[in-house]
């Protein structure tokens, strides 16, 4: 199955959990091109766990009629969402120990 045809059959309730996991695990070395850049700000297991989100998000908002293909659309959430993740984590407010 194409990923075009694996979105169209998660957005229509089938088997939602079964056709993401192949969804992922069939685009994983796309998916680890993507957060390559970001692997020195983070452990790239967690990476790979908010890039999932991406990919759902990305699911949720194709448009098949676009003319697009899915994994050029889904880069864009999956980066969002690894962004988004980076800052989070990167404000954490860091209190000397001297002070506590």
């Amino acid at each position: 199955m194409t990923n075009e045809q694996i979105v169209s059959e998660i957005r229509n309730g089938y088997s939602v959990t079964d056709y993401m996991q192949s969804l992922y695990e069939g685009n994983l070395p796309l998916i680890r091109k993507f957060i390559k850049p970001f692997t020195s700000y983070e452990c790239e297991a967690d990476l790979l766990q908010e890039s999932y989100f991406g990919l759902c998000e990305a699911v949720q908002h194709y448009e098949t009629s676009a003319n697009v293909r899915f994994m050029t659309y889904a880069e864009y959430w999956i980066r969002q969402s690894v962004q988004r993740y980076l800052e989070k984590c990167g404000s954490t407010v860091r209190i000397p120990s001297h002070t506590r």
